[in-house]
């Protein structure tokens, strides 16, 4: 048999394995991947797979993708068919407790008319007259239904929540109850949460925290002048206690005493409680408390919130464009943070996996010695941080100053802390009766019945929709993308403290930007350096021209300019210091990007130039190696 047959068969032989590899792989190993994220966002979590196995009731999902409608939408059947592979993950984990129907809704059919009734949405696509379905509906043996009305492929990173979210709410899992006190209007005005909706077309709708909340918990909304918080609660989240009246607080008290799991929410400065403006009082506003506390509780059980402590925080501060105050240019404003990662408690279920908290003018924590209960930080600031005094925000905020005028400071303060232990009452003499005596109420505590579970957390604001979610209309529905861990923090604290810890790990996993650190720090130490000088010849620039305004508007009795030679020589000489002024004012403005953009080019040398140099330089090294062999081999023939 000559060589040109063998080298023939090879050939047919090769594409034969090749063939057969490729519909084995296929067939056995659809879904299978190495998953090489750094969260490991393409593999089942603990979290996920311990809800599924828990399963007690069969619950089936119906997957509608209209895939002839896609067909030219590349990147949507790409991810259409990662939310298939995942499903089916789900359906192998659950030992059949899971079961999937995927339809293709036909226009007219009944299939389409089914997934219009379980609320999932038809988009439609430019060239097409159909319209595209891909969402999911679950329903149990109980007739529960829930639902994605859509996938959306910018929410790709909270696909394993989403999903997970629902099955948990389908499963038999009896929900927690949650209730709520605040001292703001977190539930709208006007708003009927039986009926789901606003009673009148005025009244403000509810926060986003609160529509979270009634997704996940049975929620009730308690007044602020409760005598006696319900033992049937499995956590009470307190929302700015602000003006609290003492037979509240103790109420609260007791219920913690008793065993009841406490989350509350205080605030040195926050900025959403804004006073009412009085016509005939301009000053009342501003002098108008915008602090809550819960001292006399704090105390009693091991820490306080030091009270006039605003923290301050260059390293994480964010971004703001002030307008005219910071020229029309986002700068670091250091009372607004971007809490990352490594500030958090790894140790705790609650914070372990959160990347990214956003607080606003947030306060701090302090243990107070003596006390037995134990005080762990959650998340605190790094050890740069700055405290600021409220009066300055309040009485003269100046966004400009601040940045200017910061002081990196030593040591990390802690910003939400979680304290156990047992502890005595706050109230040994009971309450104050109309008649100035001490009451002991029916039932009173003097100590906790066990060790005690509390979280504080120094800030109200981060709770307020900018801090944390982003809404978008799709199509007539309103999409909410989470720009933080906001939420998650409340709704772990909640889980973990009910006792119900399975989403915990799922639903931290979400990825937010990852910044550029090394960008970041060089930004920060650029306007370091130059955002002073900035700031000095701006006031130079305009006490200047404050100058030759006041000159050129001097008037005799006759209403004649009365310039003389030497004030023409001095406005000239003021002229030619605001020409210099600006110009030195564009190089400082200048210098601020001019170790950025050197890194760039850097970066982009490392991405695009060096790695294709390096693949040139090998595959030249590569050939000559091959060149150089062969010639050997020919001169020792």
């Amino acid at each position: 048999m000559n060589k040109q047959i063998l080298s023939t068969l090879g050939l047919v032989l090769a594409i034969i394995l090749f063939l057969s590899f490729n519909i084995v792989i296929n067939g056995n190993l659809k879904s299978a991947r190495l998953d090489l994220t750094q969260d490991n966002l393409y593999t089942l979590s603990d979290g996920s797979l311990k809800i599924i196995q828990s399963l007690a009731e069969p619950i089936t999902l119906r997957f509608y993708y209209s895939e002839q409608v896609a067909q030219e939408l590349p990147s949507l059947k790409a991810y259409a068919q990662r939310v298939q592979e995942l499903l089916m993950e789900y359906k192998r984990a659950s030992d059949d407790m899971i079961r999937l129907q995927i339809i293709n809704p036909e226009p007219f059919s009944d299939s389409e008319q089914r997934a219009k009734q379980y609320g999932l949405q038809g988009v439609p696509i430019d060239g097409k007259t159909d319209l595209l379905y891909f969402g999911l509906a679950g329903s149990n043996l109980l007739d529960g239904v829930e639902s994605i009305p859509f996938f959306q492929p910018e929410k790709e990173d909270v696909l394993e929540y989403d999903l997970t979210k629902l099955i948990y709410k389908l499963s038999s899992a009896e929900r927690k109850s949650v209730g709520v006190i605040s001292g703001l209007p977190v539930d709208g005005e006007n708003y009927d949460p039986l009926k789901g909706k606003l009673d009148t077309d005025t009244g403000k709708a509810p926060w986003a925290v609160m529509v979270e909340l009634r997704q996940m918990f049975n929620v009730s909304v308690l007044p602020v002048d409760i005598k006696r918080i319900p033992s049937s609660l499995d956590v009470l989240v307190v929302i700015h206690p602000k003006d609290f009246s003492d037979s509240t607080l103790y109420a609260i008290e007791q219920y913690v005493l008793r065993g009841g799991k406490l989350i509350t929410y205080v605030d040195p400065y926050a900025e959403i409680d804004i006073p009412e403006k009085d016509p005939d009082n301009p000053m009342a506003a501003r002098l108008a408390s915008r602090s809550s506390n819960m001292a006399e509780l704090f105390k009693a059980w091991g820490f306080e919130r030091v009270g006039a402590d605003i923290v301050a925080d260059r390293k994480t501060a964010i971004k703001v464009d002030f307008g005219a105050i910071s020229n029309n240019q986002p700068i670091d404003y250091v009372l607004w943070q971007a809490v990352t990662a490594d500030q958090v408690n790894k140790e705790d279920h609650v914070t372990s996996q959160l990347k990214k908290i956003d607080v606003a003018t947030i306060g701090r924590f302090k243990a107070i010695e003596g006390h037995s209960t134990e005080i762990t930080p959650l998340f605190s600031s790094t050890n740069e941080a700055m405290l600021v005094d409220k009066r300055v925000v309040q009485f003269r905020h100046d966004p400009m100053a601040l940045l200017t005028k910061y002081q990196a400071g030593t040591l990390s303060y802690p910003m939400a802390v979680r304290v156990k232990g047992n502890v005595q009452t706050a109230y040994p003499q009971g309450l104050k009766g109309d008649t100035g005596d001490y009451q002991l109420p029916f039932g009173h505590l003097a100590q906790s019945k066990q060790a005690i579970d509390v979280i504080a957390i120094a800030d109200v604001d981060m709770l307020q929709d900018r801090f944390w979610v982003q809404k978008q209309d799709f199509y007539g529905h309103q999409i909410a993308y989470s720009t933080s861990n906001n939420i998650d923090l409340l709704i772990n604290a909640i889980d973990d403290m009910a006792g119900s810890t399975g989403l915990i790990s799922v639903r931290s996993r979400a990825g937010f930007s990852r910044p550029f650190d090394r960008v970041l720090a060089l930004q920060r130490d650029a306007e370091k350096r130059y955002r002073t000088k900035e700031r000095e010849l701006q006031k130079t620039l305009t006490e200047t021209k404050q100058r030759i305004a006041r000159m050129q508007v001097e008037r005799s009795g006759s209403g004649e300019a009365i310039l003389n030679d030497e004030q023409k020589q001095e406005i000239a000489e003021f002229e030619l210091i605001v020409n210099k002024t600006q110009q030195k004012l564009r190089e400082v403005q200048g210098n601020l990007r001019k170790d950025i953009d050197k890194l760039d080019t850097q970066l982009k040398f490392f991405n695009i130039g060096l790695v294709p140099m390096i693949i040139a330089l090998l595959a030249v090294l590569s050939g000559w190696l091959r060149i150089r062999k062969r010639t050997r081999g020919r001169n020792q023939q």
